[in-house]
């Protein structure tokens, strides 16, 4: 039996899938920079173009369809240049063509995943960053806001339970009236305000409060009382609904619009390496 040693000449260069990080990091850093320039310019001038004041309420949904389109291009171009510096910066290798574009591809992918992770990595930084300068304001802010005590979501819905009958002006004033406000707001924010059911207890205590304040009998109060809870119901569930379908439509284009990134980053990258390897037969 004979076995057969094969030596490899030391200076023939190696073949294989090489994978560079340097490379993936810059494509993806690439990527990032561009995508977030184009959206700073297309909000600046987005933003120029929209006069809320003198449009009115029709320029908004306009605006964000807009939006959202540009920023489906800003994406796509980004992803596209960093691809292409990836797939250029490859250079050449002793490998055949599948094995080359697979090369390419994986530079591609993995600079799409270095954008998007640099991407959310700023957009948490400024979530955090708006945070702390929110609780730094209400403590700045606490002292001054807490002298108010009929402020808030619910003052509104005192205003409108404590109204005369009548029709004519407030009843009553002076420390009493403020108390009756307080402990109404205080009933109200424990869930109404949320569109939540009023314990009975609650609801009891509110008809009762509105029924003095307001000067009507306790019946009429009651009515009042329970016509308001669900008028706050219906918007607060039409509302709720509203949010639901907006953040499921974000989320939808958003995971379209970076599968379509991850796509054209590789494809840049694939396209890029051939450009390459078509220049250096020239």
């Amino acid at each position: 039996m004979t076995d057969t040693v094969v030596i490899a000449d030391q200076g023939a260069p190696d073949s294989g899938y090489r994978f560079s990080w340097g490379l993936a990091f810059a494509g993806g850093i690439a990527a990032t920079a561009v995508t977030f320039f184009l959206l700073m310019l297309g909000s600046g001038f987005g933003l120029l173009l929209v006069r809320p004041m003198t449009q009115g309420a029709a320029a908004v949904p306009s605006f964000l369809t807009g939006g959202a389109i540009y920023f489906f291009v800003a994406q796509a171009f980004g992803f596209a240049i960093g691809g292409h510096v990836a797939g250029r910066l490859l250079g050449p290798e002793l490998e055949s063509r599948a094995q080359e574009d697979f090369r390419a591809g994986a530079h591609g992918l993995i600079a799409w995943a270095v954008a998007v992770l640099a991407t959310l990595a700023v957009v948490g930084f400024a979530g955090l960053a708006a945070s702390v300068g929110g609780a730094a304001t209400a403590s700045l802010y606490g002292a001054r806001g807490a002298k108010s005590d009929t402020s808030g979501p619910a003052a509104y819905l005192v205003d409108k339970l404590f109204r005369p009958a009548d029709g004519s002006g407030s009843t009553s004033g002076g420390d009493a009236d403020n108390k009756a406000r307080v402990e109404a707001g205080r009933l109200l924010e424990t869930g109404f305000t949320r569109g939540e059911e009023l314990a009975p207890d609650d609801r009891a205590r509110l008809v009762a409060l509105t029924s003095a304040r307001a000067a009507m009998p306790r019946d009429a109060a009651a009515q009042r009382v329970d016509a308001l809870q669900k008028d706050v119901q219906e918007k607060t569930r039409k509302a709720a609904d509203i949010v639901r379908k907006a953040a499921s439509y974000a989320s939808l284009w958003i995971a379209f619009s970076l599968l379509f990134g991850a796509i054209v980053c590789v494809a840049s990258a694939i396209f890029a390496r051939i450009e390459d390897d078509r220049e250096a037969r020239l």
